[in-house]
């Protein structure tokens, strides 16, 4: 391989592409009536430009409502939430150098919530309420890059239920997040450079081998 290909094959390798694949892991805390309620997740989809992030997602959380604790007769009854729902996660990246990123994700999710109240030390399920549920998280992103292909990512925003089956239930409030997020174009371009240097190098010690063998 002469220097010439070797630098044709890395600029190829290292070109710009209008489609990324990006993986995230999310954790979200979630404020609600004086509470913290934490939502675990994961999303997948592509960066387009380098400007618009499109990823499909799925959440899940369950937690007992402090809000909503009772007492009837003397038994203490516990209020738990169960919600699963698939989400369509955008995001514009307004600023993006080597090493930090800023961002207004906007999500929409869908799916289905449950409420039951349950006696807190037996366990006994006396109501129950479920149904579907659609809302939305909106906010502003700052991820930290410290290596390209993978970075923190730390989200504040508001979450609003726009319709949900279980009436007189809004799950709205502040949250935060922290996640993780994966570039995979950036380990696929990292390890085919590892591929080409590696194939250049020997190349170029065979050719240093052959011309010492000549002028010996």
């Amino acid at each position: 391989m002469t220097r010439k290909t070797f630098i044709n094959d890395s600029t190829y390798i290292v070109r710009v592409k209008l489609v990324r694949p990006q993986v995230k892991i999310d954790n979200r805390t979630i404020f609600f009536k004086g509470q913290r309620v934490s939502l675990s997740g994961i999303d997948a989809g592509v960066l387009l430009k380098e400007k618009l992030r499109i990823t499909l997602g799925y959440y899940w959380l369950n937690n007992n409502l402090s809000a909503y604790q009772k007492t009837i007769e003397g038994v203490d009854y516990d209020r738990q939430l169960k919600m699963n729902y698939g989400s369509i996660n955008t995001e514009f990246i307004y600023k993006n150098t080597r090493y930090f990123s800023l961002g207004m994700p906007l999500d929409f999710g869908f799916g289905n919530n449950e409420l039951r109240y349950k006696n807190s030390i037996t366990g006994e399920v006396q109501s129950k309420e479920s149904g579907f549920v659609f809302l939305t998280d909106f906010g502003l992103s700052l991820a930290f890059k410290p290596i390209r292909w993978i970075g923190i990512k730390g989200i504040v925003g508001y979450r609003k239920t726009i319709f949900n089956q279980v009436k007189d239930f809004h799950f709205d409030g502040p949250f935060t997040s922290i996640g993780i997020y994966i570039d995979v174009r950036e380990i696929i371009k990292d390890v085919k450079m590892f591929k080409l240097k590696k194939r250049y190098r020997k190349n170029t010690n065979q050719l240093g081998t052959a011309v010492d063998l000549i002028t010996d």
